[in-house]
């Protein structure tokens, strides 16, 4: 990794961690209860035992994809409340953060402790990020090490000029959901379309990034109908339309 690089991944890794901690002001409980609820799909009296220590998936989905009706979300208000104190670094790395969505991404190549050569399975590009990792245990489908290549990996990416960084964690999944998944997914962006919601599909998992993981959980806890449908009360095919107001990968 070049000296540019990792500066730019100090800066980075920094200021993640002070919009983690903004996140989990007190303030904000209340909201991100609700929003716990739709990342993870709730039914009515279902309890979730929320630890922030390992929710860095679900936090960057709170601050960065969840908007209210006017299409503002968390980041744009500590960027407001922060405007004077943020170097101009920081704030365009705020704005890069904020293009950010979930997505499904396989693993092409692995440089042990130093990279990751990724695909995203719905955009269709691939690219390296700068990330150590070497053997994993996949959250679904394994339950020893395995090489990761030929994994998912669940996550959202960051792109700073050419340099790309895994935005706080991911969670990786055996090959043999990718079919089901995808499909699942792809399914539910063709259904929107034809609901008269005109979208690329960046645009979609942007703000249907949680859609992902609701088929994740259901497929752990068995509720997945013949076909790979959610099976739940508040299946995606009912999801209503934008919004109103578990393993780290690495931890940015």
């Amino acid at each position: 990794m070049s000296p540019q690089i990792e500066s730019l991944k100090a800066i980075f890794s920094e200021l993640f961690a002070k919009l983690m901690t903004f996140c989990l002001e007190e303030e904000y409980l209340q909201y991100l209860g609700e929003s716990l609820e739709v990342f993870y799909n709730l039914q009515e009296g279902e309890e979730y035992e929320f630890d922030p220590t390992e929710e860095f998936l679900f936090l960057s989905w709170f601050l960065l994809d969840d908007e209210d009706p006017a299409g503002n979300c968390l980041i744009d208000e500590f960027m407001h409340r922060h405007n004077d104190e943020l170097s101009l670094q920081e704030m365009q790395i705020c704005k890069a953060l904020k293009e950010t969505h979930l997505t499904l991404l396989q693993v092409k190549d692995v440089v042990p402790q130093k990279s990751l050569k990724l695909k995203d399975l719905f955009l269709g590009e691939e690219f390296e990020v700068n990330e150590a990792v070497g053997e994993v245990t996949s959250e679904v489908g394994e339950s020893e090490p395995v090489s990761l290549k030929g994994h998912l990996l669940y996550t959202r990416v960051l792109r700073l000029g050419e340099a790309r960084f895994l935005v706080g964690a991911g969670v990786f999944l055996d090959p043999s959901v990718t079919e089901p998944l995808t499909t699942f997914i792809t399914d539910q962006f063709k259904q929107d379309c034809e609901d008269g919601h005109h979208m690329s599909f960046k645009e979609f998992l942007k703000g249907n990034g949680e859609l992902i993981n609701w088929w994740i959980r259901s497929y752990e806890n068995g509720d997945l109908t013949e076909g790979g449908v959610v099976d739940t009360p508040d299946s995606p095919e009912n999801k209503p339309g934008p919004k109103d107001p578990s393993g780290p990968v690495s931890a940015a």
